[in-house]
């Protein structure tokens, strides 16, 4: 006996997990304090995808003696990096190399703020889609 699926063009997409992001943070004062840097008259939170990009950010970027470190991140803690202590940024810059702040090419690997927020709360913490809108959504912080 032969059992019938549904057509794939019916069958829910596999979900993906969200990748483990790295962010660059310094101890401040009872808190961490990510690093934003100036993408022309904006401010931007860079996010990268390896450890090693954030240590060569650092690194060529002249951040070594500032107290600057990588931190491993979850989707859940950049949303809520960007919507507590970076609220004021524009956007979210992808595996950014140095020079791109001073050169003007930064914005070439920029996602807005509102779309990188949205598209972390669409997929869910778990890399599943989201069943209801956060209350950060609801509430129009991002």
């Amino acid at each position: 006996m032969r059992t019938e699926r549904a057509p794939r063009w019916q069958t829910k997409p596999p979900s993906w997990p969200i990748p483990t992001r790295w962010m660059i943070v310094r101890d401040g004062e009872g808190r961490l304090e990510p690093l934003c840097v100036r993408a022309g008259t904006s401010k931007v939170l860079p996010v990268f995808s390896f450890e090693e990009e954030v240590e060569m950010f650092l690194h060529l970027g002249g951040y070594d003696d500032g107290g600057w470190r990588a931190r491993e991140s979850s989707a859940g803690e950049l949303i809520s990096v960007l919507c507590g202590p970076c609220i004021d940024v524009e956007g979210v810059v992808l595996d950014p190399l140095p020079e791109m702040p001073e050169d003007g090419t930064i914005e070439l690997v920029e996602v807005g703020r509102r779309r990188f927020v949205g598209q972390l709360l669409e997929r869910g913490a778990n890399g599943l889609v989201a069943s209801e809108p956060s209350p950060w959504c609801q509430a129009g912080r991002f």
